[in-house]
């Protein structure tokens, strides 16, 4: 039944992104001939793997490594899908999403492609029933919450179905869609009885007294890429300057966030309701790196052309997927 459902998913992304194709794509405005700033719109979604870009806000990043007149404008979505249908629409330019998300939109012809990694963060499977030890002891009826069908966290616990139960999609049946947030609510009100998350909501429901199942370590290693940034073609083959100056942006974020976390704690804490000590030891864990460096997208692209993630064949090199100038692979 998942199975069908992504297959028509990907497809209705298909057809939308051929029409919109047709009727020709808008990237960043250019200035007006009454002397008006260009517009970018960046759009990203909710958590700590999002870092970098709230520091390009913060900081005015894109428009410091940008020679012109430039507003940027940034907004949030709670999907990888969501963020596909603003691309497809025209809305947006650049964007952050999971690799999984990001996969099918460059196959699928949404227009755009990986411009750089963001960040690698701890995933865990958390529950609130301390006698679920592996996913073998997920009943019929246990609900696990994760973003979306067919996001990241859906891949990865896929990914760890076929280590331990030999299919991917075994518990498929079990899934609800629900925004991290709402399904860490719905975690610790016992809604549900796990959810596959990220940062900051493993660290925040471990306090809350959930644990984890460790069943991901095993199938995506600590320092593969979770969130990576992508750009439209148009923007890339019309706009190179605009182009550059947003990836020369996210590097600059990457490496503040790396080398100067006390200050990055204290301006991110606020957004996570947290103080900057608690915010500075979520940045210390080892499993929280913030790089420009691609590790094993195509590994999962792979992953997901064989077991039914995508309805068109998968890409046979990175460059269907990111552009020339990506580090990694």
């Amino acid at each position: 039944m998942k199975k069908r459902i992504l297959v028509a998913v990907t497809a209705v992304v298909t057809v939308l992104a051929m029409s919109f194709s047709l009727a020709g794509c808008g990237g960043s405005e250019e200035n007006g001939s009454d002397g008006e700033a260009k517009k970018i719109t960046v759009v990203q979604q909710y958590g700590m793997a999002y870092a970098p870009f709230q520091v390009m806000e913060a900081q005015g990043l894109i428009e410091k490594n940008y020679d012109g007149d430039l507003e940027v404008e940034f907004t949030q979505l709670n999907s990888g899908a969501s963020i596909n249908d603003s691309f497809i629409s025209g809305d947006v330019q650049v964007g952050a999403m999971g690799v999984g998300p990001a996969v099918t939109g460059a196959l699928t012809g949404v227009g755009y492609k990986i411009c750089s990694n963001m960040s690698a963060q701890p995933h865990r499977m958390m529950t609130n029933d301390s006698s679920v030890k592996s996913l073998k002891d997920i009943g019929e009826s246990d609900q696990i919450a994760v973003v979306n069908i067919g996001s990241m966290q859906h891949i990865l616990l896929a990914m760890a179905c076929e280590k331990e139960l030999g299919d991917a999609h075994a518990l498929d049946n079990n899934l609800a869609a629900m925004a991290h947030p709402d399904g860490m609510t719905s975690l610790i009100s016992n809604s549900v009885k796990c959810q596959v998350t990220t940062s900051p909501y493993v660290f925040k429901e471990a306090a809350e007294g959930m644990t984890e199942v460790d069943v991901l370590s095993q199938v995506w290693p600590e320092g593969n890429s979770f969130i990576v940034a992508v750009a439209s073609q148009d923007l890339h083959d019309n706009d190179p300057e605009l182009y550059q100056a947003v990836v020369d942006a996210i590097a600059e974020a990457c490496d503040y966030l790396t080398n100067n976390k006390e200050e990055a704690a204290e301006m991110l804490c606020e957004n996570e309701d947290v103080d900057a000590e608690t915010m500075l030891e979520w940045l210390n864990d080892p499993a929280c790196s913030y790089s420009t460096e691609l590790k094993g997208v195509m590994d999962m692209a792979t992953f997901m052309s064989e077991n039914g993630f995508l309805e068109v064949d998968g890409p046979k090199d990175i460059s269907e997927l990111a552009y020339d100038n990506v580090e990694g692979k």
